[in-house]
């Protein structure tokens, strides 16, 4: 029989995980964070329950599992397991993860930046199937990148490459949470389009309260469909920050597919018609012609597919 590998989504607020045997989801269980869980002990203890919890509701008799894969936000040492800066979680810093989620549960514990898992994830079950060359763009609060190059994630030197969210579009432009400013996620994303209500004071007196709401982008999107002017031209600048960005990455990578995740992606219809009509401006065409932009095939699935794949060996 095949062997049962534990697939960790985990985010700042939340914990996603499944039990994956022969390409499928058999079971999941999600897991709100409390504060207390926000300590490096509180959160192992927490995922350790989790997967006695998986073990004990969705393994059939006589089975065992295999082994933990975990994606995480933040910088990664993949090859340590070492959470080393996380974007959200200041006390997740510098945390060997890996290493104490092993110690905890008994079992082998791969870690890995969250985005790099969403693209193996699409690499082995996905819409990256059959391509040696491609990055993952998962646009959600954020923009997500995970590069898959020849055949494999690239990490770089120290585990922290694919950083895509970073790239400048506006010198002098919005500040990111990374330090710099002008980051092409903070013009495309559910942030960027918060920052355009906010720069723009577009609900009035219900500005503040309309930022705060969970459902603002599409909120919006509905807006843009409606024929809203103000909401439209959102969408479509999001289609040209975008372009932007990817017209770098082609000219520096020559990959064969560009797959696009994340909630905000369902949004394509109102921005991707400008993102392909101005692709064609920024970069060689030759690149543009030869690659496919294509959405993602596992959507909310990814995480806990690709960090399982990680746990079986799959990099």
């Amino acid at each position: 029989m095949s062997e049962s590998f534990i697939g960790i989504d985990l985010g700042a607020t939340r914990i996603k995980a499944g039990l994956v045997r022969d390409e499928r989801i058999l079971g999941t269980v999600v897991v709100n964070l409390d504060p207390a869980d926000r300590s490096q002990s509180g959160v192992v203890a927490r995922l350790a329950g989790v997967v006695r919890e998986l073990g004990d509701r969705f393994l059939e008799p006589g089975q065992a599992v295999a082994g933990i894969g975990i994606g995480s936000p933040g910088a990664i040492r993949h090859a340590e397991g070492i959470i080393v800066r996380d974007p959200n979680v200041e006390q997740w810093n510098d945390f060997e993860l890996g290493r104490m989620l092993g110690e905890a549960t008994g079992l082998p514990a791969k870690l890995d930046n969250d985005a790099n898992v969403i693209t193996l994830g699409e690499a082995v079950y996905g819409a990256g199937r059959g391509y040696r060359h491609f990055l993952c763009l998962t646009l959600g609060s954020g923009l997500g990148g995970g590069l898959f190059l020849d055949g494999r994630i690239y990490r770089g030197a120290d585990g922290m490459a694919g950083e895509l969210g970073h790239i400048g579009v506006e010198p002098e432009g919005f500040e990111c949470n990374c330090g710099s400013r002008g980051c092409v996620e903070q013009y495309i994303a559910a942030v960027g389009l918060r920052n355009y209500v906010r720069r723009d004071r577009l609900f009035g007196d219900g500005t503040e309260a309309a930022l705060a709401d969970p459902d603002l982008p599409r909120r919006l999107y509905e807006m843009a469909k409606a024929g809203h002017p103000v909401a439209g031209r959102y969408f479509h600048d999001i289609g040209y920050y975008f372009a932007m960005a990817i017209g770098t990455y082609l000219n520096l990578l020559n990959v064969e597919a560009i797959v696009i995740g994340g909630g905000m992606a369902r949004s394509w219809d109102a921005f991707g018609p400008t993102l392909m009509s101005e692709l064609h401006r920024r970069a060689y065409p030759v690149l543009v012609e030869r690659t496919r932009i294509i959405m993602c095939e596992l959507w909310e699935d990814a995480g806990i597919l690709g960090a399982a794949a990680l746990a079986g060996g799959r990099s």
